[in-house]
């Protein structure tokens, strides 16, 4: 088993505090769920943890050794960012090819899409190419992966058929995931954190959730 943990994360904007009291615990063969309110500051943990985005002090460890350095994050972390990612004039073959996935490892998540070899990411829907984006995250060859609203632009059952890869994934890894449908986050999850206040706190019930302020009742 892999660990990664985060803890001592600060970061400001101008004179508002976003990010004080932080720590987190990430483990292979687990799915770690962050919940939070719009403009809690999700997105930006996430980036300063995957090391595309600089924090005033943070300490990152894997198996209690300091993460030093942007490029050691990018190795053992792959990252969703909520964007699409994907030139559309690349095929969806070659976005497997420069991100070390197998094509036949997950063909079955687009039986639907024909000529798989050919097909341009700009030809697919949004919700297929979502769906693309995040299968290439989860089956990259890192121990840990980040997934920033996974579930954006997804029919209910894109959702349904993403949740049982992420837990079919998180066999080998340990997955970080946060998105607005969070009761769906929450059936798939092994560990909840709520981001409010700056401060992370780790959730047993949903009645914290609405102590905390990310429900209302």
């Amino acid at each position: 088993m892999n660990v990664l943990e985060f803890d001592s994360l600060h970061l400001e904007f101008g004179m508002r505090r976003v990010l004080s009291s932080i720590y987190m615990k990430c483990e292979t063969g687990k799915i770690t769920a962050l919940l939070g309110r719009n403009g809690s500051g999700k997105s930006c943990l996430m980036k300063i943890v995957f090391g595309s985005m600089s924090a005033e002090h943070k300490s990152i460890r894997i198996n209690g050794v300091p993460l030093i350095g942007n490029h050691l994050s990018k190795q053992l972390i792959s990252y969703l960012p909520q964007g699409h990612f994907i030139p559309d004039f690349i095929s969806i073959r070659k976005a497997f090819e420069l991100f070390q996935v197998r094509t036949d490892v997950i063909q079955d998540s687009f039986a639907d899409i024909q000529d798989l070899s050919t097909k341009k990411a700009g030809e697919l829907s949004f919700g297929q190419l979502r769906l693309l984006e995040v299968c290439l995250m989860l089956y990259s060859p890192h121990p840990f992966c980040i997934l920033d609203e996974p579930f954006s632009g997804m029919a209910p059952l894109q959702i349904e058929k993403l949740q049982t890869l992420i837990k079919a994934a998180s066999i080998h890894k340990g997955i970080l995931i946060t998105d607005h449908l969070h009761e769906q986050v929450r059936s798939i999850a092994d560990n909840v954190y709520v981001l409010s206040n700056g401060a992370t706190h780790l959730i047993k019930e949903r009645e914290e959730l609405v102590r905390f302020g990310y429900l209302s009742t």
